[in-house]
């Protein structure tokens, strides 16, 4: 029996409704780093070295043993800091959510010593 051609599409419409219709929690998570990159964090700042702002594991390593260190930085990425790491000045990230911001910051102070 041939299939009608319209039989193919609304099955897909189906499929694509089913998909827009879950939770955001059930899509797959794309990570803290796909997250990083998405927010323009690696625009500025390495995963080990300093390119504009210091690496991930250089943060990671300054602060490591810091129990508070994480809401800081999760502030400071919102806000923006100037100080703390010369005169570098980082600017505030206002399309960055208080859970991304500490998201991140928990992500960047996980990272491994810098070799």
């Amino acid at each position: 029996m041939a299939r009608r051609p319209e039989h193919g599409r609304s099955f897909a419409s189906a499929i694509l409704c089913a998909a827009l219709c879950l939770p955001a929690a059930t899509l797959a998570d794309p990570g803290p780093a796909a997250l990083a990159s998405e927010r323009g964090c690696m625009s500025c700042h390495g995963l080990v070295r300093t390119q504009v702002g210091p690496g991930f594991a250089q943060i990671a390593q300054r602060y490591r043993g810091d129990t508070g260190a994480a809401v800081r930085l999760a502030a400071r990425i919102r806000s923006g800091s100037v100080g703390h790491w010369g005169r570098l000045i980082m600017p505030a990230q206002a399309r960055v959510t208080e859970p991304e911001a500490a998201t991140l910051a928990a992500w960047v102070l996980a990272q491994p010593a810098p070799p």
